[in-house]
């Protein structure tokens, strides 16, 4: 080992190096595009661990507590078939007789999402990133491009995923008001197998091609799995919840959620009275059926009388 001069020290040796960035996600858009429009061409490919995690689809909900600055994404848990306070509250909202309450109801509004492994093929505006694999995150509209492509009304299906009998998709991005529009996207050209980076030709049906294509996918592909739903942990729970409160006005959405009548869970106590719970902690009550963790499955309710959480959900 290279003795240090301690004598003759440089302070570069005394500072930590930026950490590289890993970008996995490929997210294009108009406001990064050129006059107002982002184009591309991409290539839909399979993931090799898990064919099935090819296209993950969660829910996603933007929350914006409008007592802090900035907003966050949740991962909805009817993604997973859990129930879920916010889509619920989302409903009995939007289904109110009060224009107040349906307005405030777009604030627990769903999203489709859609992650997708995807070869760059062009991109004047990122040029760095031709070639490379990327996690395309898009919404119900390419999806409904792909679905249309494998299930047409007409015409032979083909799957956007196959190396060798896929197409290419061209990104046309525009702005719509103040949002990304994509109905100018659209799958281009014949189907054809794939070209690899740094080759001049296309992929061949030979074990020789197969494999290098194999090796360049593993070497290549971010991690699918970190895309999938996101459970809700203690600390999300509790920010989530504390978002609810101050969103909806008076909890009288909530309480119209956990009760049809009274807003009571009971509890025996001596002498087998029953103890009234407030709205906000019935609240705490749904939301915790909302987290899928373990530790939080494992949490006993507390005895339901009526007004129960169990009663809503027969009634939606």
């Amino acid at each position: 080992m290279e003795e240090v001069d301690i004598f003759n020290l440089q302070p570069e040796s005394f500072m930590n190096a930026p950490k590289k960035k890993t970008l996995d996600t490929y997210e294009p858009s108009a406001d990064k595009g050129t006059d107002g429009t982002y184009e591309a061409v991409v290539r839909f490919l399979p993931y090799y661990k898990n064919a099935s995690l090819s296209k993950v689809h969660k829910y996603r909900i933007w929350v914006q507590d409008p007592t802090e600055e900035k907003g966050f994404y949740v991962d909805c848990p009817s993604s997973v078939g859990k129930k879920s306070i916010l889509k619920d509250l989302y409903w009995k909202l939007k289904k109110s007789n009060s224009a107040h309450e349906q307005e405030i109801a777009e604030s627990f509004s769903r999203a489709d999402t859609y992650y997708s492994l995807i070869q760059v093929i062009e991109d004047k505006h990122q040029p760095d990133l031709v070639g490379k694999i990327m996690v395309f995150r898009f919404g119900i509209k390419i999806n409904q491009k792909i679905e249309s492509l494998l299930k047409p009304t007409r015409g032979v299906p083909v799957n956007p995923f196959d190396l060798f009998e896929g197409k290419e998709f061209n990104i046309k991005i525009t702005k719509k008001q103040k949002w990304n529009n994509y109905d100018l996207c659209e799958f281009i050209g014949d189907r054809c197998p794939i070209t690899l980076p740094g080759e001049k030709t296309p992929i061949q049906k030979t074990q020789e091609d197969k494999t290098k294509v194999l090796n360049w996918l593993k070497e290549n592909s971010p991690e699918m799995e970190k895309f999938e739903f996101r459970e809700w942990d203690e600390e999300l729970t509790e920010r989530v919840m504390k978002a609810v409160r101050n969103i909806v006005p008076d909890a009288r959405a909530i309480e119209s959620l956990v009760a049809s009548s009274e807003n009571s869970y009971s509890t025996p106590t001596t002498g087998f009275q029953t103890t009234s719970v407030k709205a906000e902690q019935t609240v705490e009550e749904h939301a915790s059926s909302s987290v899928v963790s373990s530790q939080r499955e494992e949490k006993k309710s507390q005895p339901v009388v009526k007004g129960s959480v169990e009663d809503l959900y027969a009634d939606l």
